[in-house]
């Protein structure tokens, strides 16, 4: 299987693959999707194997620029890490990790114009080494305006030998200019049962395993990274807050809003409760307690399902969902918690 060190996708990784050996991959690609579900994953490893002297599709492993390319990679974080410490040298962050490919990561927050003017002139020249040479720009979505047009030039004149990958989890907030230059290539969330399986041969045990998948909203990155102490502890203020809301006034629902939007991690809390709010959905419909994904709480999930709320659950759930999507397009946070407070509110 080719790109077999991705977990799923696997009609997406045989499309990629066919095209390669087909000679039709399209020179500019746009690989969209949730955060965490292996994007860039795929895309360095279709640039890896782009540059590989086997021909394959995704990197041998065993020639020396597939051995080259993956030290680069071991060592990325630490070159990204020391390159932001230089913070007047922001091309610092268009990592070289083969003469012939570069992996663009934003500067602090935002890919600038000189990261991409620099890889526009890259992108001009002919292989170094390879037979081909492979861009990817990490967080595309990041790109400052300026920055999109000056990329243009690449995507209307690309090399035969240059192929440009940018990687985002919000492709509407790319300009249509950009948007229409690429092929798209849509990659969703994992299946919970990958997700779960791959905790398992990790050595998560069973039941936090199932727990983490099921949260993770199809992200592996987030399943990895997932914190039980901290779940429950934002959880229980989550929980609180949803059986305290009908009666709270407007300072109440601002203060809870100024608390989500003050969160490290808000698209994680996000999902939190919409898993809440999912079993308040389940048990209204009279779904047993003990399959409910917070069983150990679903007494109270019970009496907020007989509730005025219960009736709005779901719709509360979708606008947690529209919460996430308008928070990775950058949007006020402050504002749109405020929103999504007032919803729950009703």
């Amino acid at each position: 299987m080719p790109f077999d060190s991705l977990i799923g996708h696997l009609p997406v990784r045989e499309a990629l693959a066919r095209a390669r050996r087909e000679g039709r991959l399209p020179h500019a690609l746009l690989f969209a999707g949730p955060d965490g579900v292996g994007k860039k994953t795929l895309a360095l490893e279709l640039a890896r194997g782009l540059l590989c002297s086997s021909g394959e599709p995704s990197p041998c492993g065993a020639c020396a620029t597939c051995r080259r390319t993956a030290k680069a990679l071991e060592e990325a974080p630490d070159r990204e890490e020391k390159a932001r410490e230089e913070p007047k040298e922001p091309v610092g962050l268009n990592l070289r990790l083969h003469p012939d490919l570069i992996l663009v990561r934003p500067w602090p927050h935002s890919i600038k114009i000189e990261q991409v003017r620099h890889l526009v002139g890259e992108a001009l020249s002919r292989p170094f080494e390879a037979k081909a040479r492979a861009f990817v720009i990490d967080e595309a979505h990041r790109m400052t305006e300026e920055a999109q047009n000056a990329l243009l030039k690449s995507l209307e004149e690309p090399p035969l030998t240059s192929h440009l990958i940018l990687v985002t989890s919000a492709p509407q907030a790319l300009l249509p200019t950009i948007r229409s230059r690429c092929q798209r290539v849509r990659m969703g969330p994992l299946p919970p049962r990958l997700v779960e399986q791959h905790l398992g041969e990790r050595g998560v045990p069973p039941e936090e395993a199932h727990l983490r998948a099921a949260l993770s909203g199809g992200s592996l990155a987030a399943a990895l990274a997932f914190d039980s102490d901290e779940y429950r502890q934002v959880r229980e203020r989550l929980l609180a807050m949803i059986e305290g809301i009908q009666g709270a006034d407007s300072l109440k629902r601002l203060e809870a809003a100024e608390w989500l939007a003050d969160l490290d991690d808000i698209p994680r809390a996000l999902t939190v409760l919409r898993s809440l709010l999912r079993d308040v959905v389940a048990l209204r419909l009279g779904a047993p307690p003990a399959s409910a994904l917070n069983a150990d709480v679903a007494d109270r999930l019970g009496a907020v399902s007989r509730a005025p709320l219960g009736a709005r659950a779901e719709e509360i759930a979708a606008a947690a969902a529209e919460a996430r999507v308008a928070l990775r397009a950058n949007a006020y946070k402050h504002l749109t918690m405020d929103l999504l407070l007032t919803a729950l509110a009703g």
